[in-house]
């Protein structure tokens, strides 16, 4: 699903022919770069994305970013072809689809694991030793302080997700709680 989805073949398209250039490395560093030129300029961005320039002064402008950001030509043509498209709303899952791509490539996998708190190193110990039983790639592991999962853990991947957390917990508690009502309701 990840890759058959709209984003998904944006990205496939992208790896392929970076892929065949031997350049996917500089691709995920071309979008690290826009990214940051976005944050630093966003009225640059707003003017780039939007739908308030003819179609050949956006074309210059993605071809001027592009020298300017010294992109190759071919990811300033794969950005120029996804404005074109009106789908600058989507680059973000592109980006996150390419990321999986590479990674795949190379042999390995994106993990986040998410907790309330910082782990304890004989923590982050036990649940790295977790994710290198499950997976047969190597794993890349990002740790994060999300305060909403209450306690707990959540390790999500590309196609796995687990959550152990209490925020999950509790929304299936009320799930049940609901269900059991409406099941009330109809005897």
């Amino acid at each position: 699903m990840l890759f058959t989805s709209l984003p998904g073949r944006y990205a496939c398209a992208l790896f392929n022919e970076g892929k065949k250039a031997g350049n996917l490395q500089e691709i995920l560093d071309y979008f690290d770069r826009l990214d940051t030129f976005f944050e630093k300029h966003p009225a640059v961005r707003k003017l780039l994305t939007g739908n308030c320039v003819n179609v050949t002064d956006l074309d210059a402008g993605w071809r001027a970013l592009g020298d300017h950001l010294s992109f190759c030509p071919m990811f300033t043509a794969f950005m120029r072809q996804v404005i074109n498209n009106k789908r600058f709303s989507i680059i973000g899952k592109i980006k996150y689809v390419f990321r999986v791509a590479v990674a795949k490539h190379k042999g390995m996998r994106n993990v986040t694991v998410s907790s309330a708190v910082e782990l304890l190193p004989e923590q982050r110990a036990r649940v790295e030793k977790l994710i290198a039983r499950t997976f047969k790639e190597k794993a890349i592991i990002g740790y994060e302080i999300n305060e909403r999962i209450l306690a707990g853990i959540k390790i999500a991947s590309e196609e796995v997700v687990v959550d152990a957390s209490a925020l999950s917990q509790l929304k299936q508690l009320s799930t049940y709680c609901k269900n059991l009502r409406a099941d009330d309701n109809i005897r």
